[in-house]
């Protein structure tokens, strides 16, 4: 397997990786989803910042049905009101 990165979810690496991935993953376990929606959002923030406007799939590889869909409403709680837009048009979040 070649060009995949595992990271943990509250440092800076994790915000870098995000605002230049194709797809990022999670596997933590559905109670802690709430807790690294807030990196998620920075390393968002950081991709738009980046005039990055390749497509990005965010899927929550949890076990619970539409898990996907619960990390975005906390991705989207904890983003800036100005970023949701861009992040409505650049990024899918794909429930698995």
């Amino acid at each position: 397997v070649t060009n995949v990165s595992a990271v943990n979810s509250g440092g800076e690496a994790a915000v870098a990786l995000i605002a230049e991935a194709d797809l990022v993953t999670t596997a933590v376990g559905p109670q802690i989803l709430a807790k690294i929606a807030g990196t998620i959002a920075k390393g968002l923030v950081l991709r738009h910042q980046q005039g990055n406007v390749q497509p990005l799939n965010i899927i929550a590889c949890e076990n619970m049905v539409r898990g996907t869909s619960q990390l975005k409403q906390h991705v989207f709680a904890a983003l800036p009101q100005d970023e949701q837009a861009w992040v409505e048009q650049h990024v899918g979040f794909v429930d698995s």
